[in-house]
């Protein structure tokens, strides 16, 4: 694996029921349970690790959370 970089930043670009935090170093969903997509602000490099973390759960909702790598940037308009 190559050598650890900075940490990743959320895009600004994200669903609309996200909301980002710490500079976008944490994302939370805030209503709702879809549109709740987030995207990396800088791509991976080849063999680059990357750490999903979980810090609370929501005891409303019930489901999975789902993970993929694309290398396009976020789409612009409309909303997500």
């Amino acid at each position: 694996p190559a050598a650890p970089g900075p940490c990743q930043r959320f895009h600004g670009r994200c669903g609309q029921n996200v909301a980002l935090a710490a500079e976008g170093l944490g994302a939370a969903r805030v209503s709702g349970y879809c549109h709740g997509l987030v995207f990396s602000r800088s791509h991976l490099r080849p063999g680059e690790l990357f750490e999903v973390r979980i810090e609370a759960l929501d005891e409303r909702w019930a489901g999975s959370l789902r993970v993929g790598l694309t290398a396009l940037p976020p789409p612009g308009p409309p909303a997500l």
